[in-house]
C-alpha cells in the first residue's frame, strides 16, 4: 500500500474510532442515569419497607408494588453499529462496515463539522471572510474530509491490483477540491489557506487543548497564533524521516524500531514545546499545557503501538 494510500487509511481509522468513542460514552451515561435512578428507588422502597404500617394487623408488603430489587436494570437502547463476526479476525472489515453504516456517518459528519468550524475559525479572522464564503468554504473541507475516510475504507478493503483505482480516486477528490477553493477564493487568500494547512497538524491537539481551559485563563488569538507557529517550527525541526513529520507514512516505517525512535522523538519535542510554551502561557496555562501534552503523548502511543501490530499481523498473514 503506497504512502498516499496509507495517509486517508489513517485518517478512517481515526474518524470511525473517535466516533465509536462518542456513541460508548453516550451509552454508558444513559446506564450511569438509569442505574443512579434505580438505586435511588430501591432506598426510598427500603426506607418505606422499615417503618411499620400503622394499625394493621401484618406489614405491608410495599415489594409487591414496586419492582423487586433483585429486578436487572434494563440497559438503554444501544445505538446499532453492525459489524460482522470475522471483523475480530480483520480490523480493515469490521472498520469498513460501521462506516458504512448511516448513524455511523452522521455521527462523524457532525464531529468533523464541529472540529473544522473550530480549526478554520482563525483563518477566517485572519482572511476577514464574509459569512457566506467561509461557509462554504467549511462545507467543502468537510466534503473532502469525508470523501477521504470512504477512500480510505475502499483502500483498506481493496486487494493489490484494485488499489491503483482507489490512488486514482483520491488524486481526483484532491483535484477537485484544489480547483474549487481555487474558485472561491483570491488568489492571495488560496495561498493564505494554502500555508495554514501546513500548520494543521498543530492546530487539531491546539483546539483540543484550548477546551480545557476556561475563564480567564482562556487563550488570546495572539497566544494562539504564536503557539501554532512555535509549535510548528519545532516539529519541522525534526529529521525529515520522523514519522511525526511524514503526512503518510508508509506500513513499512511502523516496525517496533521506528515506534521506539519516534517515541524518544516525541518526548524531546514536546520538551522543546514546553520550554517555547513558557514564553507565551501564563503559569497556569502553561501548566494546563504540561498535562495536556501528557495525555497526548499517552494516546498518540498507543495509536501508533496499534498500528504497528495491525501492520506486523498483516505482513505475518498467509498469502490467499
Amino acid at each position: 500500500m503506497n504512502k498516499q494510500l496509507m495517509s486517508v487509511v489513517f485518517l478512517a481509522v481515526g474518524l470511525v474510532l473517535a466516533a465509536v468513542a462518542v456513541m460508548q460514552h453516550r451509552q454508558i451515561g444513559e446506564l450511569k442515569a438509569q442505574l443512579a435512578l434505580a438505586t435511588d428507588q430501591q432506598k426510598s422502597n427500603a426506607q418505606l419497607a422499615a417503618k411499620p404500617a400503622p394499625q394493621a394487623p401484618k406489614p405491608v408488603k410495599l415489594a409487591a408494588e414496586v419492582a423487586p430489587e433483585a429486578a436487572p436494570v434494563k440497559p438503554a437502547a444501544a445505538v446499532t453499529v453492525s459489524v460482522p463476526a470475522q471483523a475480530k479476525a480483520n480490523f480493515a472489515a469490521g472498520l469498513a462496515n460501521m462506516m458504512k453504516n448511516p448513524q455511523m456517518q452522521e455521527m462523524i459528519r457532525a464531529q468533523q463539522k464541529v472540529m473544522i468550524d473550530q480549526m478554520y475559525g482563525s483563518l477566517a479572522k485572519t482572511l476577514n471572510l464574509p459569512a457566506g464564503q467561509q461557509e462554504a468554504l467549511n462545507k467543502l473541507l468537510l466534503d473532502r474530509q469525508m470523501a477521504m475516510a470512504e477512500a480510505g475504507v475502499n483502500a483498506m478493503s481493496a486487494s493489490a491490483a484494485d488499489q491503483k483505482q482507489v490512488a486514482d480516486v483520491i488524486k481526483s477528490i484532491k483535484a477537485d477540491f484544489d480547483t474549487d477553493v481555487q474558485h472561491l477564493l483570491n488568489p492571495q487568500d488560496y495561498q493564505a489557506f494554502q500555508e495554514y494547512e501546513k500548520t494543521t497538524p498543530e492546530r487539531a491537539p491546539l483546539h483540543m487543548f484550548k477546551g480545557t481551559l476556561s475563564g480567564a485563563d482562556v487563550l488570546t488569538d495572539q497566544q494562539e497564533t504564536a503557539l501554532v507557529t512555535a509549535m510548528s517550527e519545532e516539529r519541522r525541526a525534526l529529521p525529515p524521516t520522523s514519522l511525526l513529520n511524514s503526512q503518510a507514512p508508509g506500513e513499512q516505517q511502523f516496525s517496533e524500531e521506528r515506534v521506539a525512535e519516534t517515541l524518544k522523538q516525541m518526548d524531546q519535542l514536546q520538551q522543546r514545546n514546553t520550554a517555547r510554551a513558557a514564553t507565551i502561557l501564563t503559569p497556569v496555562q502553561l501548566e494546563q499545557y504540561v498535562k495536556f501534552q501528557s495525555q497526548q503523548r499517552t494516546m498518540q502511543e498507543m495509536g501508533m503501538k496499534m498500528a504497528a501490530q495491525m501492520f506486523s499481523a498483516k505482513a505475518a498473514a498467509p498469502a490467499p
